[in-house]
């Protein structure tokens, strides 16, 4: 493979993984919004014969939604944790550049 081939697989991955990126996002706004519908459903419910079948459909939208949410964070993110061995590397090296300043 030459340099061109994997510049162009590297780019394609990194599209693949923005396009994940972009798609959890707005399953994230899109589940916000359904919560808030919900949150103002459950503020003007009125009490009534069909009040715990629409309290029990309420609660399993959030708490299913809320469960393949997490899912598909799990699936976008696997890969991107915050405090990886890069990220210590990056600041280890940025604070030797400082010339070892410290707070005394």
């Amino acid at each position: 493979m030459n340099n061109k081939e994997k510049e162009e697989l590297l780019y394609l991955k990194a599209q693949q993984s923005v396009n994940q990126l972009r798609w959890f996002y707005v399953h994230f706004v899109g589940y916000l919004v359904v919560v808030g519908l919900v949150i103002w459903n459950l503020i003007i419910i009125e009490d009534t014969v069909y009040t715990d079948a629409i309290l029990a459909i309420n609660y399993s939208t959030i708490f299913i939604w809320g469960f393949f949410l997490v899912l598909h964070a799990i699936r976008v993110f696997k890969k991107r944790t915050f405090f990886n061995k890069e990220w210590e590397e990056k600041k280890i090296k940025e604070f030797m550049g400082n010339k070892h300043n410290t707070w005394e």
